[in-house]
């Protein structure tokens, strides 16, 4: 019977004095334990956010919040297949031109999304519309890039790589300094023309003079596409010099000069007067025939080929001047239908 009540005795007074105990390192586990879980919940949402946005600094970032993270690997993985590492001050970084394609080469570059925006703006600004500005590159920026590589004699792969980058984000001035007049030494056209510097109202003004002398460059809108590309080649080749669709100062001058002072259409509610007429998407025959009308009416435009060129302007402007209207040398729908009233509809 003592054997028995010894051990039973024993267990008892642990039995007791057990629960002081307990409540204390019980207590740390659970807490440790629950502070455990909440960071690993706060790493895994970390590394998540990296994830999403699949960029250098996303991850640096991942990295440098948590250096022993549960995702650490990962992350290093994610950065060499992007062409970079954790730290960018190590020794040996990656090289960009290795064996990466060229996405993988941009995409390494983490560019920001103001950084983007700011590449599409100034990409639009030298003649290369990426039809919109939103940091997002489709298939309009990726062929702006592709047009301003093959203009710089760069590799066409439409993704850039850290020195184009650069060079678009570095410099709000002209591309590269344009040679002297009438020279272009070793520069593409698209660079001499990228060195002038021309502003949008220039690019307007000059896209109004060729379409008064006779090169329709479509709506004046300082947006150098296809239309006033196809204008300027026209136009160099009539006059001699080498046609690339690229305006050089002397050939800015000599445009200026050919034209004369332009009908300068006033600003209004809708818009210019000359984005108002080409909304009216008048057909060349339709054009001829308005002519041949004013013409008529003693307005001569000495041709009815069907372009609107400067002297049909002066006819259109003086048209509307008797008529005691806005002189812009631009129509509108409703003095399209006056004119043809007054020749007999």
């Amino acid at each position: 019977m003592r054997n028995l009540t010894l051990p039973l005795m024993m267990a008892a007074s642990l039995t007791c004095a057990a629960p002081v105990f307990a409540d204390t390192s019980l207590g740390d586990v659970v807490n440790g334990l629950a502070q455990s879980l909440f960071n690993q919940e706060l790493d895994k949402r970390a590394y998540i956010a990296a994830q999403s946005a699949n960029t250098v600094s996303a991850y640096r970032d991942y990295l440098r919040q948590y250096p022993k993270g549960i995702y650490r690997g990962n992350a290093l993985q994610a950065l060499a297949s992007l062409g970079a590492v954790a730290d960018p001050a190590q020794p040996n970084p990656p090289d960009y031109g290795g064996t990466l394609t060229p996405p993988q080469q941009e995409a390494a570059l983490g560019l920001l999304l103001s950084e983007k925006i700011a590449i599409q703006r100034r990409l639009t600004a030298l003649g290369y519309s990426t039809h919109g500005t939103d940091g997002i590159y489709g298939a309009n920026t990726r062929g702006a890039i592709s047009n301003w590589q093959s203009a710089n004699r760069q590799p066409v792969t439409a993704y850039l790589t850290e020195a184009q980058a650069r060079l678009l984000l570095g410099q709000t001035g002209p591309v590269v300094t344009p040679p002297p007049d009438g020279g272009t030494g070793t520069y593409s056209a698209a660079q001499v023309e990228a060195g002038l510097g021309l502003t949008r109202s220039q690019r307007i003004e000059i896209q109004q003079q060729l379409t008064a002398i006779g090169y329709n460059t479509g709506v004046a809108d300082g947006l150098w596409g296809s239309n006033t590309r196809t204008a300027i080649a026209r136009w160099q080749a009539k006059n001699s010099v080498n046609a690339t669709g690229y305006v050089t100062s002397p050939q800015v001058r000599l445009i200026a000069s050919q034209a004369g002072p332009t009908v300068q259409p006033p600003l209004d509610g809708a818009g210019n007067a000359a984005l108002e007429e080409s909304l009216l998407n008048l057909t060349p025959d339709e054009k001829a025939d308005l002519q041949q009308r004013l013409t008529h009416l003693g307005y001569t435009t000495y041709s009815a080929n069907g372009v609107f060129a400067r002297a049909s302007r002066a006819a259109i402007g003086r048209w509307q001047g008797d008529e005691g209207l806005p002189v812009t040398g631009y129509l509108t729908a409703d003095q399209v239908r006056t004119i043809r009233v007054e020749t007999g509809g």
